[in-house]
C-alpha cells in the first residue's frame, strides 16, 4: 500500500510526533511511506503566522530529526514547493464574515478555512475584515495554491490512503477538500481524550459534530463488558475534575478547590452558567445556537426573562479566555443586572464546587453539561454539543422552554450518557506505540526528544502566572492586530 502524509509544520510537537508515528506504522507493516514537506513555502502557517525565518529553521530542523529517526528514504520526501502554484488573483472585497466564508474555488470552502484561521488566531469571532485585509488576501491566495499543489501531489504519487493534520486551518482544509474531490481515502487526525491516544477521523475533520456522535454510540456498542466501561468512564469524569491535564491543559487544577465566591448565598436557587470561547467552533458549519445570536445574546435575554426572582445567575468565564479582550469579553463585562455575578476566567473559584453548590447548570457546548450530568446535577444545554443526544441534558428548542427550564425544579437525569461520553473519551483513537508523551506539550519519540523540554517547562511555568500569562496574550494580540494590517500581501 502506498501512503501520503501532509507535514505543513513541526512546531507543534505532539501533532509531529502523531505523523511520525502514522509513518512509522506504514513502514513496519511493509508499505511504502512519501511526505509533502514544507520548506518556508507557505507564507503563512497556524505556528508561524508572520513567516519568521527562524521559526521556520527550528521546524524543519525537528522534522527532520523525526524523519531520520524513522529512516524515511530521501526521494520519498516531496517539497511542497507552493511557489509553482502561486496565481496573482483578483479577489473580491468583502464585506462580512459571511461573504468571506461562502467564498469557495471549485467547491472547496477556502473562504471558511481562511476564517477559521482568523478567527482562531486573533481570538475573535466576528474580526473587522477592512483591519485585516492583507492577511486575509495573502492566506486566501496561499490556501488556493495548497489546494492546487495538493492535488498535483495526489494525482503524481498516487496513494491509497492520504493522512493529515486537524483539517480546520488555512493551510490544512484545502488539502482535504483536494483529496476528497479526488475521491482518496483520507483520514485527518488530532488529539484524543486522553495523552496516550490519537484520533483518525475519516474522510472529515474532528470538527464534525455528526460523525462525532456516532462515534460516541460506536464505542458503547464495542465488546468490552459493561462494568469495565463505566469504570473507565467514571475514571475519566474523576480525572477531570481533579485536574489532570488529559487531552489538554486542565483549567480547573490551578482554581482553590472548595473556592465559592463570597457573596453565594445558599437560600436562593442558585444557576451556573459556564461559558465557552466563541472563536474555536464559529468557523465551522453545523455549531451555530439554534436559539441565540451567541453565548452573550442568551445570557442577556435570560437575565431579562421572567424568572422566580429568587433565582441567582453565576456566570462562570472559561480561564482559556484569561486576560483575552475580544467582542465576547467586552460585552460580558457590560453585562449587569441584580440576579447576575460574573466570576472572571482568572478568578480561583472551584468552577466543580460551584456546580455542586448550585440549583442546576446551563452550558453552550461546554463538556461541564455532560460532566453536571455524571455529578447528578440538572444540566440544560442551551447550543451544540457532541453529547447532546446521550440523553443527559435538557434540551431547549425555543426561549420560552429555556425560560420554563430555569424556573423548574428539574431532576438529574440518568447518567448512561455521561458513561457513554466519559468511556468515548477514554478509548476513543489509536494508542501511541513510538511516541510516549510527557506532557500536552511534548515528550519522546523512539526515545528522542524532537524539542528540548525545557523550553516548554519554562513556558508553562510563565503561562501559569496570571499577571504574566495576562500580557502574553495581549502583547501577542497587539502584534498580531498591527504587523497584519499594515504588511504588504507577498
Amino acid at each position: 500500500m502506498k501512503v501520503l502524509i501532509y507535514m505543513p509544520f513541526s512546531a507543534w510537537i505532539p501533532h509531529l510526533a502523531t505523523d511520525l508515528e502514522i509513518a512509522a506504522k506504514h513502514i513496519n507493516n511493509g508499505d511504502e511511506v512519501h511526505i509533502i514537506q514544507c520548506s518556508g513555502d507557505l507564507p503563512s502557517c497556524e505556528p508561524n503566522p508572520n513567516h519568521f525565518k527562524l521559526s521556520c529553521i527550528l521546524c524543519k530542523s525537528r522534522r527532520d530529526k523525526g524523519l531520520n529517526l524513522i529512516k524515511l528514504p530521501r526521494q520519498n520526501r516531496h517539497e511542497l514547493a507552493l511557489n509553482n502554484f502561486i496565481i496573482d488573483l483578483d479577489l473580491p472585497d468583502f464585506s462580512s464574515m459571511q461573504e468571506l466564508k461562502a467564498f469557495e474555488v471549485d467547491n472547496a470552502d477556502i473562504g471558511m478555512a481562511v476564517a477559521s484561521t482568523l478567527i482562531s488566531m486573533v481570538r475573535e469571532p466576528n474580526p473587522n475584515l477592512s483591519q485585516y485585509k492583507n492577511f486575509i488576501n495573502k492566506n486566501l491566495l496561499m490556501s488556493i495554491a495548497v489546494y492546487d499543489a495538493i492535488k498535483h501531489h495526489l494525482e503524481e504519487i498516487k496513494p491509497d490512503v492520504f493522512y493529515l493534520f486537524n483539517g480546520r486551518f488555512a493551510a490544512l482544509r484545502p488539502a482535504l477538500r483536494a483529496a476528497q474531490n479526488l475521491g482518496i481515502k483520507t483520514f485527518v487526525h488530532d488529539r484524543a481524550g486522553i495523552l496516550q491516544r490519537y484520533i483518525l477521523i475519516e474522510d472529515t475533520y474532528p470538527h464534525d459534530i455528526e460523525y462525532q456522535k456516532d462515534q460516541i454510540e460506536k464505542y458503547w456498542n464495542d465488546e468490552r463488558p459493561h462494568s469495565e466501561k463505566e469504570e473507565m468512564a467514571r475514571q475519566w469524569f474523576e480525572d477531570r475534575r481533579g485536574g489532570k491535564d488529559q487531552s489538554w491543559f486542565s483549567f480547573t487544577k490551578s482554581q482553590r478547590k472548595g473556592n465559592l465566591p463570597e457573596s453565594f448565598d445558599s437560600s436562593k436557587r442558585n444557576i451556573a452558567i459556564f461559558i465557552s470561547s466563541e472563536d474555536e467552533f464559529e468557523a465551522i458549519p453545523g455549531w451555530q445556537n439554534p436559539i441565540y445570536k451567541n453565548q452573550n445574546d442568551a445570557i442577556h435575554a435570560m437575565i431579562n426573562a421572567d424568572i422566580d426572582k429568587n433565582i441567582m445567575f453565576y456566570v462562570r468565564i472559561h480561564p482559556n479566555l484569561k486576560g483575552l479582550k475580544n467582542a465576547q469579553t467586552r460585552e460580558l463585562a457590560r453585562l449587569k443586572a441584580p440576579n447576575l455575578i460574573t466570576i472572571p476566567a482568572d478568578a480561583k473559584i472551584d468552577s466543580y464546587e460551584l456546580m455542586g453548590a448550585c440549583e442546576k447548570v446551563i452550558v453552550f457546548r461546554s463538556t461541564m453539561g455532560i460532566e453536571s450530568t455524571f455529578w447528578e446535577k440538572p444540566s440544560i444545554l442551551i447550543g451544540r454539543a457532541v453529547y447532546e443526544d446521550l440523553g443527559g441534558c435538557y434540551i431547549s428548542k425555543n426561549h420560552g422552554e429555556v425560560v420554563s427550564q430555569i424556573n423548574r425544579r428539574l431532576n438529574p437525569a440518568p447518567n448512561l450518557g455521561a458513561l457513554k461520553y466519559g468511556y468515548w473519551q477514554s478509548v476513543y483513537g489509536l494508542p501511541y506505540i513510538y511516541y510516549n508523551p510527557e506532557s500536552v506539550r511534548g515528550g519522546k519519540f523512539m526515545g528522542v526528544y524532537l524539542k528540548s523540554p525545557v523550553v516548554d517547562r519554562l513556558k508553562d511555568k510563565i503561562l501559569a502566572v496570571d499577571w504574566l500569562s495576562r500580557l502574553i496574550v495581549n502583547l501577542a494580540y497587539f502584534i498580531r492586530k498591527w504587523t497584519w494590517k499594515i504588511r504588504r500581501t507577498r
